[in-house]
């Protein structure tokens, strides 16, 4: 709400120091004040909306922003390295190697990845499968390996601390009513040489090659909208893309 009120308040500014009312201001005029700044200025979309449903503007509208393609990979060793680190060394900490596995060959947002709790593991002893909005996701035998003993760990913790908590994470911050921060699993993830970002994009594009929109979107939790960009960069050939930065 404050940035929000902050952009209004840049260009009401900018419009005073052009002589301009805000009832005359016009799309190109807003489009150049909006590329003159940063992307944050997108947010006076909420005062033009109201000001349009009172009249007091015209019908002027903020551009979405171009969602910029991603950029940040790592090579095929890169990332089979860091799984094999994940499923296989004892030293690292158990959620980074679960949650790193999971992002790794999965590509999961981090915000869904914390949102689960341990009745999201659908464990018949046969197969282990994760519950992603509704979505059913069946995992490998190691990475199916590692969430149950996730699973087993923080549903121990839960019950000696109930009365802290209503909700069992399967990836529990400090206090126990909350699940882990993405910004703190992140740094986490980056801090034992996980690359999260990279592997996510890695995982992916490689998805993306074999899956319709609609299936990554939910095998990964992430919006349709989403999933539709990356079936249309991996059909741009991305993989020749990659190769060659990886030489550069």
């Amino acid at each position: 709400m404050r940035s929000r009120l902050r952009r209004a308040l840049e260009l009401l500014d900018w419009l005073d120091e052009h002589g301009t009312a805000l009832g005359e201001l016009t799309q190109p005029a807003l489009e150049m004040w909006l590329e003159e700044g940063t992307v944050e200025r997108r947010e006076v979309r909420a005062l033009l909306t109201w000001a349009r449903g009172r009249g007091l503007v015209g019908e002027i509208v903020v551009p979405r922003a171009r969602i910029a393609a991603p950029s940040v990979f790592m090579t095929d060793e890169e990332q089979a390295e860091q799984l094999h680190r994940c499923l296989g060394d004892d030293s690292l900490p158990l959620d980074v190697r679960t949650a790193g596995a999971l992002t790794l060959l999965f590509g999961l947002q981090h915000t869904k990845l914390l949102e689960l709790t341990v009745r999201d593991v659908m464990d018949d002893n046969a197969m282990v499968a994760l519950n992603l909005a509704g979505h059913r996701l069946p995992l490998p035998p190691e990475v199916a390996r590692l969430v149950r003993a996730q699973r087993d760990q923080c549903q121990a913790r839960w019950q000696l601390d109930q009365t802290a908590s209503t909700t069992p994470w399967l990836f529990p911050g400090q206090e126990p009513a909350r699940p882990l921060g993405a910004t703190y699993l992140n740094l986490k993830l980056r801090r034992h040489g996980i690359a999260p970002r990279a592997g996510r994009n890695n995982a992916r594009l490689v998805l993306a090659t074999d899956l319709p929109a609609s299936v990554l979107a939910d095998f990964t939790g992430t919006s349709i909208s989403n999933a539709t960009r990356w079936t249309g960069y991996a059909r741009r050939d991305w993989f020749d893309y990659i190769a060659s930065r990886t030489q550069i």
